[in-house]
């Protein structure tokens, strides 16, 4: 699949022909040469992949400048170039120059799909952890609702299946959805980020509102603030989980701890109204990125909450689940079929905009308690004698939460299948590693995606969290080294004992797994299903 690509085919299939004139109007740009009065067909930053009649867009990004492709995409057709520096240009094509190619992409993108997100609710999610959990709560809600709702994030674009809006937008040939069992009635789209591109994004939300879609919820990355992802976009309401500092700082990424907050918190400052959790520890430094006069609401445990989560308690019905009443604005008692006290946190914002768009607490807990997130404390298996589960856990924060909830459903053991991301930040190995060896009754440490590191090298500094356990408790954590991570889940299931819970963290909903630049096919979900039937289990 042609990853963070796709949106430059789709333009193409896109029925859609406009004036240049039409397309640039909203932007400030400075006009260079051409014919503003030409058509444009289609938008695109690839060469490989550009088409007659279509815009070029030059980004100057970190390791490749496409400004440099200019004689080549004219050659091939170009309508329009737009630049962000001085650069020399073939007589006759129609150019301008804007002060970034990357905030101005979003603009375009949004004018040639006709704004399509000005024609759904919008509802954001930012945080660093619990945006794809509260996504599929707050879209299981409006769809209980009888809402036809989409979803973009982690677990891909999701919306209502309409053939007559696929074949218009999407090139079937080129990329073709998902049909799961748990999203019945929806498709699919993988994407390669939470976020996808700017171009993408549009493409996304012009299928669902030709799809029907009234509402639509986003998860929005730091990175996607970072990169102009989301720019030019108004969302109706806001939501901000939590803070965690162990990921996303360094390299390509965030320079501080200053920029990944205030990434996260400008997406904030483009919703109407913003939900801030109120007991997270870095709600002030949040709060000090904000505009002034934001309208925002409160959620938490803390009595000034203005949504808050009280007589929060444990339930077990042959799964475990949270139950907890709301007080403050609203009052009521919501049921969740998810274990982990954090999910009753994650619930209540979803909760507070249900009430602003008038859904009520008995459709609210029809959604709640029937929740099925693929690749989210997904149980994949359950004979009766043992329970094998899958979750996207991939650092030391949400593997450690992610376990000690696994406690409640009283297992006998719980073993950890695991592996640290290669070319990811260093505390997620360890935090993982640490996790695991304090919680897991057994570690099975695999690969997850090696990227461009080496298996060796990232369970070495893995194995110095384990090492940091037994020195501080006087036990050994047990742990066991299957580099091969279809050998390591097979050895799991083949050595199950009664009682057990196997858990199998990091790469949850993904269908790959990516080594020296290769993605291979692989889903944890798929290969338990089919080891468990082939063992006859």
């Amino acid at each position: 699949m042609f990853f963070g690509m796709l949106f430059l085919r789709v333009c193409e299939c896109y029925n859609s022909v406009m004036k240049i004139r039409e397309l640039i109007k909203n932007i400030d740009y400075e006009y260079l040469q051409g014919d503003l009065d030409g058509e444009i067909c289609g938008l695109s930053h690839d060469n490989r992949l550009l088409k007659p009649q279509e815009g070029f867009i030059c980004i100057a990004g970190t390791r490749f400048d496409s400004h440099d492709l200019i004689p080549d995409v004219v050659a091939k057709g170009a309508s329009l170039i737009v630049v962000e520096k001085d650069v020399e240009l073939p007589e006759g094509v129609c150019a301008i120059r804007v002060k970034s190619s990357r905030e101005a992409s979003p603009l375009l993108a949004a004018a040639f799909y006709g704004y399509p997100a000005t024609k759904m609710k919008t509802v954001a999610i930012t945080g660093s952890k619990g945006k794809t959990t509260s996504t599929h709560m707050m879209a299981d809600i409006f769809r209980k609702r009888g809402f036809k709702t989409g979803t973009i994030g982690t677990n891909g674009a999701i919306m209502p299946i309409c053939d007559e809006a696929r074949d218009r937008v999407i090139n079937a040939d080129l990329y073709k959805p998902i049909i799961c069992e748990e999203t019945a009635g929806h498709y699919v789209y993988e994407l390669a980020n939470t976020t996808p591109d700017a171009m993408e994004m549009q493409m996304y939300l012009a299928l669902m509102v030709e799809s029907g879609c009234t509402h639509v919820i986003i998860e929005v990355s730091s990175q996607a603030m970072k990169m102009h992802r989301v720019d030019g976009m108004e969302f109706d309401y806001g939501i901000w989980t939590n803070l965690d500092f162990t990921d996303h700082i360094g390299g390509l990424e965030h320079a501080d701890e200053n920029d990944l907050i205030r990434c996260k918190a400008n997406m904030i400052n483009q919703s109407r109204i913003g939900f801030l959790n109120l007991d997270d520890k870095s709600l002030d430094r949040f709060k000090a990125f904000l505009n002034e006069g934001k309208t925002l609401y409160y959620y938490g445990e803390s009595e000034e909450a203005d949504y808050r989560g009280i007589n929060i308690e444990k339930t077990f019905d042959g799964y475990p689940g949270i139950r907890f009443e709301v007080t403050g604005k609203i009052e009521g008692e919501v049921n969740i079929n998810l274990p982990g006290e954090f999910n009753a946190i994650n619930a209540l914002p979803c909760v507070a905009i249900a009430q602003m768009e008038n859904i009520g607490f008995d459709v609210i807990n029809e959604a709640l308690t029937h929740l099925l997130i693929r690749g989210r404390f997904e149980i994949v298996f359950d004979n009766g004698h043992f329970k094998v589960c899958v979750d996207f856990a991939h650092n030391g924060y949400s593997t450690f939460h992610h376990l000690r909830a696994l406690r409640e459903y009283r297992p006998k053991r719980v073993v950890c299948v695991f592996g640290a991301d290669g070319n990811r930040s260093l505390d997620r190995r360890y935090g993982m590693g640490e996790a695991s060896a304090r919680l897991a009754d057994l570690s099975i440490i695999t690969s997850g995606h090696l990227r461009w590191e080496t298996y060796e090298k990232i369970t070495a500094d893995t194995l110095t969290s384990f090492e940091k356990v037994e020195k501080e408790t006087g036990i050994k954590p047990q742990y066991i080294l299957i580099k091969n991570r279809q050998e390591a889940i097979t050895y799991a299931i083949k050595n199950a004992q009664e009682g057990d819970i196997i858990t199998i963290i990091g790469l949850g909903h993904e269908s790959w797994q990516e080594e020296k630049g290769v993605k291979y096919v692989h889903s944890d979900i798929d290969f338990v299903c089919k080891t468990c039937r082939e063992l006859g289990l």
